[in-house]
């Protein structure tokens, strides 16, 4: 028994230090396998919520995102759409896009995006204005953000 239990000390000691470095080492796996295990994902307020259309006008193209009015307990009196221009070659100094969607929201705006000074300007096909929350400059392109309110 006095020899049993040194080995058993040591032979967990040496356990412990390999499961430590595992855990480290295994962080990034670990966390994508229990995230999506339990089905957690990232905010439609933070992602700007899933592509519903795709317009492709040759050396760029554009991403609707859909309108989101998400919140905590229901969706809010206030949210957004996002429009991402992406463009492999670089995109012109003046894009504009009309964007139409149907739905429980119906969204009818057109967003012009100066890419030389990073900004944006939304209206309404009645002529009002609508106010810009954002505009992003991406690794492949711009992203706007027009802020909605439901009707």
């Amino acid at each position: 028994m006095g020899k049993l239990k040194p080995i058993l000390g040591y032979t967990w000691a040496v356990a412990a230090v390999f499961i430590v470095l595992a855990t480290f080492l295994g962080n990034a796996y670990f966390s994508r396998e229990l995230a999506s295990a339990t089905g957690v994902t990232v905010s439609a307020r933070i992602t700007g919520g899933e592509v519903v259309q795709v317009s492709d006008h040759g050396p760029y193209k554009v991403l609707v995102h859909r309108p989101v009015f998400d919140g905590l307990l229901g969706d809010r009196s206030t949210g957004f759409i996002q429009i991402n221009w992406e463009g492999a070659g670089g995109l012109p100094p003046v894009v504009e896009e009309r964007v139409e969607l149907g739905g429980k929201r119906p969204v009818r705006l057109l967003v012009r995006l100066d890419t030389r000074a990073g900004e944006a300007a939304a209206r309404d096909f009645a002529g009002a204005r609508l106010p810009v929350e954002s505009v992003y400059k991406l690794p492949s392109g711009w992203a706007v953000r027009v802020l909605l309110t439901s009707r």
